[in-house]
């Protein structure tokens, strides 16, 4: 009985695991919860963003088309910006 018992907490446990690793480490964020717009922010914008994606005009956190004179929360300045 003890060992059935334990067979079936394992099994339990591994399918919690596995269920938790279907969801894909990149996936994006929507423009509504990083608050993105489509105009600058105090001088900042997607265009110079370590995350913009100049080639697509993509970001590689946000999801869909991002405008290269956007803003968002999560804008980090590319360090070939900083001046």
């Amino acid at each position: 009985m003890k060992k059935e018992r334990r067979h079936f907490f394992k099994t339990i446990s591994v399918l919690g695991l596995s269920s938790f690793y279907t969801t894909s480490l990149y996936a994006k964020t929507a423009k509504e919860i990083v608050h993105y717009q489509p105009t600058p922010k105090d001088g900042n914008k997607c265009q110079e963003c370590l995350h913009f994606i100049a080639a697509t005009n993509e970001c590689t956190t946000v999801e869909g088309k991002i405008d290269p004179n956007g803003w968002c929360t999560i804008y980090f300045k590319h360090p070939k910006f900083k001046k």
